[in-house]
């Protein structure tokens, strides 16, 4: 936390000399806001160490800090100023000096409206001909019991069947293949497909079983298990670049509430990892099963997610965590 010019300067200076960029980030707030933001963070903190009194920690915090404050001159820089108004929705943001890819991320997130309690809704689609074969990849339809589960699914989210009180997305996001869009076809709301909700792209193994690619790639086969998140498919992708191109989906997400996402299994892994604070290795090893809807609540700084299995029977395509042998050069 650098309060005063003489911090900041001395910050600056360091970065410059190592040469490291530096950004300065300057929120100002009201009395509201800031009660709201003690109020969130708290909650926060509360799951880590319930018995200690968080609320009076922040404030006495605040109380000793704020005295000591002094506003961003116009000669630092480069800065961006975050003003909060009344409504949380809305609030204007000022920028001087920002460059490259990433300063220009974090103010395009920081110039984002911000939904103080969200509801997304994530599913997979329902079992596809491919599942029920155990090949990977591709673009099959929906089983005989996928079709049931869309169905079921349409029940639980406002579709024909549902209850006067079930809940009901604003927006359907499903990936551009057929399984999804289908499991989602009686569920009211507008809807896109989204090709960055596309299944992770497995490259020479499309199509094929785990047993098949073993016997044709055992090389392969022997290096995904090695490091499952790093590997890449030959002219495919890894879970790696899978979690860099759901970012979209996750920072549009943020901006949004009451928004279904109907994608596969990898897919949702690398969101959910977002979630759930997930560490990048234990990606993969997410369970994400078939037929369960997974409801994510946001509570200020925090998100719970709640598992609702809809009960229509499915194969199960999880694959534990393998011991390996390291990999030899």
């Amino acid at each position: 936390m650098h309060l005063t010019c003489a911090s900041r300067q001395t910050v600056a200076t360091f970065c410059c000399e190592a040469v490291f960029h530096h950004l300065l980030i300057e929120f100002t707030c009201n009395d509201k806001c800031l009660q709201e933001n003690v109020t969130d963070t708290v909650q926060f903190y509360r799951q880590l160490e319930q018995n200690a009194d968080w609320e009076r920690r922040f404030r006495e915090r605040n109380e000793h800090h704020t005295p000591q404050f002094e506003p961003c001159s116009p000669l630092e820089g480069p800065l961006i100023t975050v003003n909060n108004s009344e409504d949380p929705m809305y609030h204007s943001v000022t920028a001087r000096g920002v460059r490259g890819a990433i300063q220009t991320a974090i103010l395009g997130v920081l110039a984002s409206p911000v939904i103080r309690q969200q509801t997304f809704y994530f599913s997979r689609h329902g079992e596809s001909e491919y599942n029920v074969l155990g090949r990977i990849g591709g673009d099959a339809d929906l089983s005989p019991r996928g079709m049931k589960y869309a169905d079921r699914l349409a029940r639980q989210l406002g579709g024909p069947g549902s209850a006067p009180d079930s809940p009901r997305p604003k927006v359907i996001w499903t990936s551009e293949l057929q399984r999804t869009i289908h499991t989602v076809q009686n569920i009211p709301g507008p809807r896109a497909a989204i090709k960055d909700l596309n299944e992770i792209n497995a490259g020479i193994c499309e199509g094929l079983t785990y047993e098949e690619i073993q016997e044709r790639f055992p090389q392969e086969f022997a290096w995904r298990d090695q490091d499952k998140f790093k590997y890449r498919y030959p002219h495919g992708e890894s879970y790696l670049d899978l979690l860099q191109r759901v970012d979209s989906v996750v920072q549009a997400l943020l901006t949004n509430t009451d928004v279904l996402v109907v994608s596969h299994q990898a897919v949702l892994r690398c969101i959910m990892a977002y979630f759930k604070g997930v560490k990048p290795d234990d990606v993969p090893y997410i369970n994400v099963p078939l037929h369960t809807l997974l409801i994510v609540r946001s509570y200020g700084y925090d998100f719970v997610v709640e598992t609702v299995p809809l009960k229509v029977e499915c194969v199960d395509t999880y694959r534990i965590q393998p011991k390996v042998r390291e990999r030899k050069a």
